[in-house]
């Protein structure tokens, strides 16, 4: 990943890529252990981190992710790379630790990063291109969704597509949602820093 250009973060799985302007790649690796000795299956997931978004939630809300505590580090679109391959689906490799070098095991998953993850991130570091992976459903929870595409439109100028969106909060406050006070606050934060005119 150093020779990529990427950083490694605290966790030994999470490389970031500086791409200037506030704009992030965001790589990371998951393992699981499904019941064999000394196999691991390895997930590759890119993303990109806009820091004006992401410091606006963590000012407004107290962290980036309901219960997430300050230290977490959050993409503001991120996706397993088998989503963005044709088959459109969850993809991962197996290692067999026994059978090959660490170096080698990482290999395939090297390989989902230059081959699939730099695309995606080229393709959204911007706020467009953040607008257009959350509108689409691309790269983004649900639930983190809610909260990320009103910022990122309102930093590309769209105010009136921004307060369109921030409806879908402001009816799961009204609905009582568990959230509410977190959503309290954040439309308190994102409604006295981009007023209506």
């Amino acid at each position: 990943m150093k020779s990529l250009g990427f950083k490694r973060r605290r966790s030994n799985y999470e490389y970031v890529l500086d791409l200037g302007n506030g704009f992030e790649g965001w790589c990371s690796f998951a393992d699981a252990a499904k019941g064999e000795k000394t196999v691991l299956w390895v997930a590759t997931f890119t993303g990109v981190r806009c820091v004006q978004v992401e410091d606006r939630i963590l000012e407004w809300c107290g962290d980036v992710v309901p219960g997430w505590d300050g230290r977490s580090y959050v993409a503001t679109v991120s996706m397993n790379v088998g989503y963005l391959t044709p088959q459109a689906q969850w993809l991962e490799h197996r290692v067999d630790l026994a059978e090959v070098s660490a170096e080698d095991a990482i290999q395939a998953n090297i390989s989902d990063v230059t081959d699939i993850g730099l695309g995606f991130i080229r393709e959204h570091t911007s706020y467009a291109g953040l607008v257009a992976a959350l509108e689409t459903g691309k790269g983004q929870m649900a639930d983190r969704r809610l909260e990320r595409l009103p910022l990122a439109l309102a930093l590309q100028g769209d105010i009136e597509g921004a307060y369109r969106e921030l409806a879908s909060m402001k009816q799961r406050v009204s609905d009582g949602s568990f959230l509410t006070p977190r959503y309290l606050r954040f439309i308190a934060g994102f409604e006295g820093e981009f007023p209506r005119t």
